[in-house]
């Protein structure tokens, strides 16, 4: 860990029994960074079986998810939060194989804000594809074209238990200023939402910024659909 402080929790329920979440948070106002010998360190708490794996803001080495995706107590994981932990520099081959290996057992993943690019996309969707219990999945945030985000949805047709899903909006309707330009997002956001009915019927599933400029609406809230949409 490098330029920060790491908060991590380890939730034991009491001093014999098996941990079942770990979360590292960098601090979002420093420039920390993930380094290589991070999970070195939580190599004890990796021993066990996990349900809930938390890290945030900062950035992965590649070998650090390649240790990821080799620990045998992560192979059980109902729910993988990455949340702006930019990944736009590495393979995300390993990130897959994880996704691959907890197909089974995963329920919620969060992948909002990762940077994520599109030419990195293809590594991820055959383990995607195939998290048959994924109920949400956060994907906002990222850098994706519409080409990509048909891609993308086209391979959650399989994942019917989806109950709450976010996306970002496609690069070809973003401005100079990296904002939304509207008249061209809306009928791109309708291409997609085509794309999507056309292999399952979303429930609740945001495209674009949130919360919604046009009603005010995000993602935490109970909606039946983003009406936006």
């Amino acid at each position: 860990m490098k330029g920060g402080k790491a908060h991590q929790t380890c939730p034991f329920h009491n001093r014999t029994s098996v941990l079942t979440g770990l979360v590292i948070t960098n601090d979002p106002v420093s420039d920390s960074l993930f380094v290589k010998g991070c999970f070195e360190l939580q190599e004890r708490c990796l021993q066990n079986p996990l349900e809930n794996l938390e890290l945030t803001y900062g950035y992965l080495l590649e070998e650090d998810m390649k240790c990821l995706s080799q620990y045998p107590s992560l192979g059980y994981l109902k729910h993988l939060n990455l949340s702006y932990v930019l990944l736009f520099r590495i393979s995300l081959e390993p990130l897959g194989a994880l996704l691959e290996k907890i197909a089974a057992s995963l329920k919620t993943l969060i992948l909002e804000g990762c940077q994520i690019h599109y030419s990195q996309l293809s590594a991820i969707l055959p383990g995607l594809s195939r998290c048959s219990q994924l109920t949400t999945f956060y994907f906002g945030r990222n850098c994706m074209s519409i080409d990509a985000l048909k891609d993308l949805l086209r391979h959650t047709s399989g994942l019917s238990k989806l109950s709450l899903e976010t996306y970002p909006a496609p690069e070809e309707s973003l401005n100079s200023l990296v904002r939304v330009n509207w008249e061209i997002f809306t009928p791109l956001r309708a291409e997609l939402m085509c794309t999507l009915r056309e292999v399952r019927q979303p429930k609740r599933i945001f495209i674009g910024p949130t919360p919604c400029p046009s009603c005010g609406s995000s993602p935490s809230e109970e909606l039946e659909l983003h009406l936006c949409c």
